[in-house]
């Protein structure tokens, strides 16, 4: 067992579940290599279960990701006469490749004070929380009661 770390390309991608239920991703990636040469592209053969499955199912065909992972390497034998290599994703992230439409967009929500507070009973004031530019709550550490 041969632990890598590596940049692919996903170039297909099947997806299944297991009798637990847990989804399982195989398929075909690529990497980039030096050789004497020049750079070079080899083809390798993953697999990923639970969170890094989902992940890549997620990114999908054409998505690049730095995965972490365990690469296993068979002898031949006579029905293939050279090495096989299978890559088997623990941990990955998604660092390019072609956005996806299942996203969606992260919409802030303006809580409501509750019932009670010390505005007083039946009073509706909101409490605006700041948005930054990328749609997500911030927070002003100055404004912590603590």
């Amino acid at each position: 067992m041969n632990n890598a770390q590596l940049r692919v390309r996903i170039d297909s991608l099947q997806a299944s579940h297991t009798q637990d239920g847990t989804l399982n991703v195989s398929g075909q990636c690529s990497f980039k290599y030096y050789d004497r040469s020049g750079y070079k592209v080899r083809p390798l053969r993953f697999q990923a279960y639970g969170e890094a499955a989902v992940a890549l199912n997620n990114g999908g065909v054409g998505a690049v990701h730095v995965v972490s992972g365990r690469l296993n390497i068979f002898k031949p034998n006579d029905n293939n006469p050279n090495h096989q290599m299978l890559l088997t994703v623990e941990r990955t992230v998604v660092v390019g490749g072609q956005p996806t439409s299942g996203y969606t967009q992260v919409i802030p929500v303006v809580p409501a004070a509750p019932v009670g507070a010390a505005a007083g009973v039946g009073a509706n004031i909101s409490v605006p929380i700041p948005v930054a530019s990328n749609g997500k709550a911030t927070a002003e550490y100055s404004e912590i009661p603590f």
